[in-house]
């Protein structure tokens, strides 16, 4: 997907891999979804001086709406007066991430925001809307905004500090009784449901779970098919260079064995920082200061998350330097069996094989001309993921001007503007 801040983000719902009819367009009367007063004296019940003047709208569409509320008295005794709410009109999904947010913060209370509530609710123009509410990290600013500012060595710094806090989220026991008591409602984690998530479900063994990325994956007809063996299941491409890949009856149960908990969008956006003292010679130093958005949380093996980096690489991740020390730093959660790279190795197949049949999808493009002007490849060693390619230089910044402009020259040659 696209860096959510860039102009062909806001063309999504017409260019990227549909044509502009794929998608049914809203009524006249349908309007982005806002605070009213009738929302915010439900959520709010009893609470005085919680009006829309003290609101601060993020983003919103249609279906979402997500927004600040900054007071001078909290409204309950247990919140802070700083408070998130994020609206969607999407049924149970806000409370399934919440009880996965919940989980991030009994591992990490000082790093993962309170989910304080969460419930359903109506509009005034009466669209039903679930709602939930957590602490607002004040006083911070994304890991992104000044990641290219920082020394090389503050970089690294930084990095591990999100490194640190992925060890302890990866210490949660998902079998303990508290997190099954944590997940129950609304997204019950039953045994035999040990692998996945709300973004792609819950499986009892990684065989499903593979196919269900295949199914989110796959065009018609399919680039990619998962089969059973007498050893286990292989997964071929249709395209016969991108290659094939086998598990046997003992990897699958080896990785499902190493299902830990993940976030799996540990990317610069996605991480606030909050400024410090400066150092000696003036320069602004950060400490890491909260990991937000758990959409994409659950429980799966490391090397998922580890693989799904290459894949979002020059899309919802611009920053090579930010992807290569992470996935250096990070290395050594990685198991040794050989399953593990399989599974990065089958999430590449997956991957190149649906880009490979998908020639006037905008994303796509994007991102290949992305790889090209910032000099990197495949490694052949999968657990390495992209490289620069042999003799050249580190690429410089990726500015959101050279990613708007690399935007409009997709959209040109594709005849859209």
């Amino acid at each position: 997907m696209p860096h959510p801040t860039s102009f062909l983000f806001c063309l999504l719902p017409f260019l990227l891999g549909q044509s502009c009819f794929a998608r049914e367009m809203p009524s006249v009367e349908q309007r982005d979804l806002v605070p009213d007063e009738k929302i915010l004296s439900s959520i709010f019940s009893g609470a005085p001086g919680v009006t829309l003047t003290n609101c601060n709208i993020f983003s919103n569409t249609f279906d979402t709406c997500t927004f600040s509320i900054h007071l001078d008295v909290a409204p309950f005794s247990s919140y802070p007066k700083d408070l998130l709410v994020r609206l969607e009109t999407s049924g149970s999904r806000l409370a399934v991430v919440a009880s996965l947010q919940r989980l991030g913060y009994a591992q990490l209370p000082d790093l993962v925001p309170l989910v304080l509530d969460v419930g359903t609710t109506t509009t005034a123009d009466g669209r039903q809307v679930e709602y939930s509410v957590s602490a607002y990290c004040t006083g911070t600013i994304t890991l992104e905004d000044i990641w290219d500012r920082i020394s090389p060595t503050h970089q690294l710094e930084l990095v591990d500090s999100v490194v640190h806090a992925v060890e302890n989220l990866q210490k949660l026991d998902r079998n303990s009784e508290d997190v099954r008591c944590r997940m129950s409602t609304p997204c019950r984690l039953d045994n035999d449901d040990s692998i996945g998530g709300p973004h792609l479900g819950y499986f009892p063994d990684v065989k499903q779970f593979l196919g269900r990325i295949l199914q989110a994956s796959n065009p018609r007809p399919p680039n990619c098919t998962l089969s059973e063996t007498d050893e286990g299941i292989m997964l071929v491409s249709a395209f016969e260079e991108i290659g094939r890949v086998g598990f046997t009856h003992a990897d699958l149960d080896d990785l499902r064995y190493h299902a830990v908990f993940c976030h799996n969008d540990l990317e610069p956006r996605n991480i606030l920082v909050r400024e410090t003292s400066p150092t000696e010679d003036k320069s602004p130093r950060y400490e890491l200061a909260a990991i937000i958005d758990w959409e994409m949380a659950g429980f799966y093996p490391f090397a998922y998350e580890y693989g799904v980096k290459d894949t979002v690489l020059g899309s919802s991740n611009l920053s090579f330097s930010w992807y290569s020390l992470f996935k250096e730093r990070t290395s050594y959660m990685l198991p040794r069996a050989e399953c593990h790279t399989k599974l990065i190795k089958a999430l590449r197949i997956i991957d190149e094989s649906k880009k490979r049949s998908m020639t006037r999808n905008v994303g796509i493009r994007v991102q290949a001309k992305w790889v090209e002007r910032q000099n990197v490849e495949r490694s052949s060693e999968l657990r390495q993921g992209w490289v620069l390619k042999a003799g050249t230089k580190v690429p410089g910044p990726f500015t959101k001007d050279d990613q708007a402009n690399l935007e409009i020259e997709v959209l040109r040659e594709l005849g859209y503007v």
